[in-house]
């Protein structure tokens, strides 16, 4: 019998380097370097998590069959004195496993429901290309370009289930589907898309690791971003220069325009993410979805009558499809912040209170669910990632009820409500960047 090896938490933490990866699951020590580069979900969380305890994260991320198969290949030991080094389970803790356990016994999907969506989905394109190919009516194609927006809108929300693979629970499916849903359907990558999101649930609204508040030089969420931020997710300095100061000063009034305009970045980054991608079939889908969509996007837009229409029916489909990052940026942008990786920041029950003090919900009824795409629960989405979006109700009801007994803040506003409170946050960090006086600005851009 192979004798085991002890490791302390400090020796772990000392594994965090590029391509030594240690982590801790479940009292057990694990070496994820070599599996880094294959891991489905990309490098970027596993490099995230290296020196940590990463129980909370895996079984957010994996099905328990993960844990049972693909482990065992890394483990290389176990933490010593796991009692003396841990504090004593928590009441809070032990009913969220409890809840976290009830909610995992209900992870299977309702195709009936993604049925639905499909037709609705099907219904709206056609309308769409009727209205631009088989009409002369000028105001029936500019009527078109609003259904392009929700068409995208909506296909973007299964694309963000697929993503999870929160739809059939089988990565290999699931990725298929995401090159149409994503690739081919909306042009945007969901080799991207993955990359983005899971770093971004994984340290979400750290400063320096969460790629999704990391929007210098348009945009900050807080004055932490003052001095120039290192991002390790782009791995460059996000410098918080002259023109930095200027777009952020008057962001309160941008805002919106940003987000109608920030679809066009996702083009560009999903054809950078994809031209880096190694040599593959995995690339040549990516690409192929890519081109499949421009095709298709650019003979629809060739029926279009003039130059102007052709201007305003891209604009407008484009600016409304923008509701979508509104509709991220709602539940993020104006809560807590932190530097550095969020199991250090939050020194007690760090993955539950992380995610709830930077995670929001958005409150609507159940007959509005279909506009917000699951998005409005993303307090329960964070903590259980693989779980279908039409349960994601019940699981809101039941983490509702454990921070009431736990007397934790549980942050729930109207879209109104929220849009009202980003805009308030963003003009108290905008009137911090315009206090800035000339010698603190000087420093400031000095150790950037």
């Amino acid at each position: 019998m192979k004798e085991v090896k002890y490791y302390s938490l400090e020796e772990v933490k000392k594994h965090n380097s590029k391509g030594d990866y240690w982590v801790v699951i479940d009292g057990g020590v694990y070496d994820l370097g070599r599996w880094a580069p294959h891991h489905p979900g990309g490098e970027l969380p596993i490099r995230y998590m290296a020196g940590h305890d990463s129980t909370d994260v895996f079984r957010a991320f994996h099905l328990p069959w993960v844990a049972e198969r693909k482990l065992p290949a890394f483990k290389i030991g176990e933490v010593k004195d796991q009692c003396e080094q841990t504090v004593k389970e928590s009441s809070l803790i032990k009913d969220f496993q409890k809840v976290r356990d009830e909610i995992e016994q209900c992870l299977d999907t309702n195709y009936w429901f993604y049925a639905g969506h499909a037709v609705n989905l099907s219904a709206i394109f056609t309308l769409l290309v009727y209205g631009v190919v088989f009409s002369n009516n000028v105001y029936i194609q500019m009527a078109s370009s609003v259904l392009v927006a929700l068409f995208w809108h909506q296909m973007a929300f299964i694309g963000h289930d697929i993503g999870h693979t929160a739809i059939t629970h089988d990565l290999k499916t699931d990725s298929s589907i995401g090159i149409f849903v994503g690739n081919m359907t909306t042009g945007i990558s969901i080799g991207w898309w993955k990359k983005s999101h899971n770093a971004h649930h994984i340290v979400t609204n750290s400063v320096e690791f969460d790629p999704d508040i990391q929007h210098l030089p348009v945009l900050a969420i807080t004055d932490k971003f003052f001095k120039s931020v290192r991002s390790m997710y782009h791995e460059k300095v996000l410098y918080f220069d002259g023109v930095a100061r200027f777009f952020v000063s008057y962001q309160h009034w941008l805002y919106y325009i940003i987000m109608g305009v920030a679809r066009y970045n996702l083009y560009l980054q999903s054809f950078l993410l994809v031209f880096s991608l190694p040599k593959g079939r995995n690339k040549t889908l990516e690409l192929l979805g890519l081109v499949f969509f421009w095709t298709w996007y650019i003979y629809l837009c060739s029926y279009l009558p003039s130059w102007p229409a052709l201007f305003v029916f891209v604009s407008v489909a484009h600016f409304l499809a923008g509701l979508l990052h509104i509709q991220i940026t709602l539940s993020h942008f104006s809560m807590e912040t932190y530097h550095g990786h969020p199991l250090d920041a939050f020194k007690s029950n760090q993955f539950l209170l992380s995610q709830l003090a930077t995670t929001m919900d958005i409150e609507c009824y159940p007959w509005l669910d279909f506009v917000h795409g699951g998005l409005q629960f993303q307090i329960e989405h964070h903590l259980f990632p693989r779980l279908p979006r039409h349960k994601l109700r019940d699981a809101k009801m039941k983490i509702q009820e454990l921070c009431k007994k736990h007397n934790i803040p549980y942050r729930s506003k109207t879209f109104w409500e929220a849009n009202i409170e980003i805009i308030q946050k963003l003009k108290e960090t905008a009137a911090k960047a315009q206090c800035i006086s000339p010698i603190i600005w000087e420093g400031i851009h000095a150790i950037g």
